[in-house]
């Protein structure tokens, strides 16, 4: 991955150690107008998200119930950014993708320097926020959201989980805790469910193999079926099918997804969700869940090296009545370390 010149090394003695955060003499303006810095993240948990707000300058902040707190702005966990508004907060926090290099291949991004991100953020002025149209986070599809990403290529990722409401209007949560990819590909998904006017199940799993075919999931009974109507609530593409999740839309089967502060062994309920979208849920708004194209925040594997590569797009972020522009520049610290992002911003009113 290319080094960002935006980076600056970190003095463990002079900033909180387990956030590598940048520190306050690497911003400006606290305290005044306008606010601007830089920050590298310590977002590499699976699970965890790290809580940002531009108050004070820009910092990171310990939330309890993020859910009900206004002290966050921005939350970041690996690849995914989300803002406090919609589904993700209270706050009223709105962003706008400017997808400046939106409309690049893939062999452009990847030629893309730390120079070209400079111009690209230096040329977002105040009037680019007039006439923008800013939203709050909400769920989009993301057929890839069950798998995580590294060097040795796709697995599944057994933190993300989703409530789930199935083709005959009961309810489940649903997570993948395995895949092998071999002479035959499988897929291995563990569920509860739930009976109208009941409380989730213990947890039952169900194999899948998907080595020249989809396959299709009865989650109610945890099983394998062949498709006919509303006797299936979930399907999985083979390898070649870039190992898709869909569900029934058909018959009114979605999803949404579960929060990290939700514990799939223990929760009770998976009816209570605010809204189900007719496909595999991710909470995205301004800042794209995807990274397989140039109008997200990264690029993945797009040399080969199974790596993420920033596409230097700038992003504006409202606050009650103050605007930042945002870019992110890197996803890897100075020791190669993956899950690190290194987050410009400056206040523009």
């Amino acid at each position: 991955m290319r080094r960002s010149r935006f980076f600056r090394p970190l003095v463990a003695a002079l900033c909180l150690p387990f956030v590598l955060a940048a520190c306050e003499d690497e911003t400006t303006g606290i305290g005044d107008l306008p606010v601007e810095g830089e920050i590298t993240l310590d977002a590499s948990s699976p699970t965890a998200f790290t809580y940002f707000t531009f108050a004070g300058g820009g910092s990171v902040v310990t939330v309890s119930d993020p859910s009900s707190s206004s002290e966050w702005d921005m939350a970041f966990r690996r690849f995914t950014v989300k803002l406090n508004g919609g589904v993700s907060g209270p706050g009223g926090v709105a962003g706008v993708n400017l997808e400046n290099n939106a409309g690049l291949d893939s062999a452009t991004v990847l030629a893309l320097t730390p120079e070209d991100a400079d111009a690209a953020f230096a040329a977002v002025t105040e009037d680019d926020i007039a006439g923008a149209a800013f939203v709050e986070d909400g769920i989009v599809a993301d057929p890839a959201a069950w798998l995580s990403f590294g060097p040795m290529g796709p697995v599944a990722n057994p933190t993300e989980a989703w409530k789930v409401v199935l083709a005959d209007g009961e309810h489940a949560v649903i997570r993948a805790i395995g895949l092998v990819l071999g002479a035959a590909i499988t897929a291995t998904f563990e569920v509860r469910h739930q009976s109208a006017g009941g409380s989730l199940s213990a947890p039952d799993t169900v194999t899948v193999d998907i080595t020249g075919a989809p396959a299709f999931i009865d989650v109610e009974t945890a099983s394998s079926v062949t498709p006919g109507g509303c006797d299936w609530d979930i399907q999985v593409a083979p390898l070649f099918g870039d190992l898709d999740v869909t569900v029934n839309d058909t018959c009114g089967a979605g999803t949404f997804p579960l929060d990290a502060s939700e514990d799939f062994s223990t929760i009770t309920a998976a009816d209570d969700a605010p809204e189900y979208g007719a496909f595999l849920s991710v909470t995205a708004g301004a800042f794209p869940a995807s990274f397989s194209g140039p109008e997200g925040v990264f690029w993945y594997n797009i040399d080969g090296s199974m790596r993420l590569f920033p596409t230097y797009n700038v992003f504006l972020v409202r606050v009650g009545s103050a605007v930042y522009k945002v870019q992110i520049t890197d996803y890897y610290n100075e020791t190669g370390d993956s899950g690190h992002p290194t987050v410009r911003f400056e206040q523009l009113q």
